[in-house]
């Protein structure tokens, strides 16, 4: 008999997000799921949990309600200091961007903000000045309302220190907040954001290159850069990625989000985990993204709240075979929220995905764009004892209950979280 500390009954619906019988969910009506020192032990039929598994710990009673996968967010931006809502109100008091009201210059609705709100270098200053307990204690903010919304697993970034010190001073924070919080936390380093105000691109792309990818090999899981006209250009970006995949790291990209670009080629090229956004990628580059096995992870909370952004090209994405995953894109500029329900529910409405795309999306792509493949976003012996309950008797109604939080318990690693 099967030894467990932990176990989630009477699920009318459990996901497994493990296929099978032609179902990519996974579906096992009325499921159980038995855990053991934070991983599964057993998935199967409530009828046969107790033939199976002798519990000596916890019982959870989900009472017919649907249990999936703790939800895997791929693309985070937690550790920051202050508010862009001057932002946000800027991008919407301009219906037409090109047509700008009498009196007022042209401001661009891009999500580096450049106008009159302050933009990325107004959360660099603000992130700079705050020290690191205070950064601490809004990561951990920001971390609590994952879970509370079912997110147990977030890749998270660096991206607002833009040097050595600050960076270092980020990455000191990602490190500490499994201490405050039980979400597990996957770091990148994004030092490749934006150029920071007053340095030269040549000069902060080799302090890139020469001093922070290699002083933070090993603390940064992933290295990230913006290959985008605002940010970085395709040189720049293979210049900088091709140097952290020398030194060990995966790599992720921000790619064409804004314009047209090799962002996504470069990505392909190089093989990385993920490029991400890709609203302006074509069909080819959507093939070679499937070739070389590169996660598409889409942001529909940013690409709603910025005006003009078209969709992402998810009828190319599927005709090459693109694995799609879907992220919540916290950040203080264009998406405010740890809601990644509400951005599943963006893609059905907006993207015209489907039920099956985005749950895969939140739960096993994502978890496969992170190197977490068959070990999160799924339930199946040998994988993290990560689940939610949601008070819903079917997943349709996860992403059709628009903006409402059903997430009732979450668990992490075999223990269910209490909301502080």
């Amino acid at each position: 008999m099967i030894q467990a500390d932990l176990v989630v009954r009477r699920a009318g619906l459990l996901c497994t997000m493990v296929a099978r019988d032609g179902d990519p969910l996974g579906r096992v009506r009325d499921g159980a799921v038995a855990a053991r020192d934070g991983r599964v032990v057993w998935v199967g039929r409530d009828a046969d949990l107790e033939a199976a598994v002798k519990l000596e710990g916890d019982l959870i009673d989900a009472g017919g309600r649907c249990v999936l996968p703790g939800l895997v967010d791929p693309h985070t931006h937690p550790v920051f200091a202050g508010s862009r809502a001057a932002d946000f109100f800027e991008r919407l008091s301009i219906p037409n961007p090109s047509v700008p009201p009498a009196g007022r210059d042209p401001v661009v609705p891009s999500p580096l903000g450049r106008g009159r709100g302050g933009g990325i270098p107004l959360t660099v200053s603000l992130t700079r000045e705050a020290d690191p307990q205070t950064l601490l204690t809004n990561a951990r903010k920001h971390a609590n309302q994952f879970l509370a919304h079912g997110t147990t697993t977030i890749e998270a970034k660096t991206g607002y220190g833009l040097d050595l010190e600050q960076e270092d001073k980020l990455l000191t924070v990602l490190a500490k907040l499994p201490n405050v919080t039980p979400i597990r936390v996957i770091p990148t380093f994004l030092g490749a954001h934006v150029v920071p105000a007053g340095v030269r691109r040549e000069q902060y792309v080799a302090a890139i290159v020469d001093q922070m990818l290699p002083a933070f090999r090993g603390r940064a899981r992933f290295c990230d850069a913006w290959c985008d006209p605002p940010a970085f250009t395709a040189a720049e970006t293979r210049r900088i990625l091709g140097r952290a995949k020398e030194l060990g790291y995966g790599l992720r990209l921000h790619a064409a989000q804004i314009a047209p670009g090799e962002g996504p080629t470069i990505a392909a090229e190089l093989g990385a985990a993920s490029a991400d956004h890709l609203e302006h990628a074509t069909l080819d580059q959507a093939r070679a993204l499937a070739r070389a096995g590169v996660v598409a992870v889409l942001c529909p909370g940013a690409n709603f709240t910025v005006p003009g952004s078209p969709s992402p090209p998810i009828a190319e994405f599927r005709k090459a075979g693109v694995t799609m995953a879907i992220a919540s894109d916290l950040n203080p500029g264009t998406s405010s929220s740890e809601s990644l329900t509400f951005a599943m529910t963006l893609a059905c409405v907006r993207w015209g995905m489907t039920l099956e795309e985005v749950m895969l999306g939140a739960t096993r792509h994502a978890a496969h764009s992170l190197g977490l493949k068959g070990v999160a976003g799924c339930l199946a012996p040998g994988s993290y004892a990560d689940a939610v309950v949601f008070d819903v008797e079917a997943p349709e109604e996860i992403p059709y209950h628009v903006g409402v939080n059903r997430a009732v318990v979450t668990i992490v690693g075999g223990r269910a979280w209490t909301a502080p």
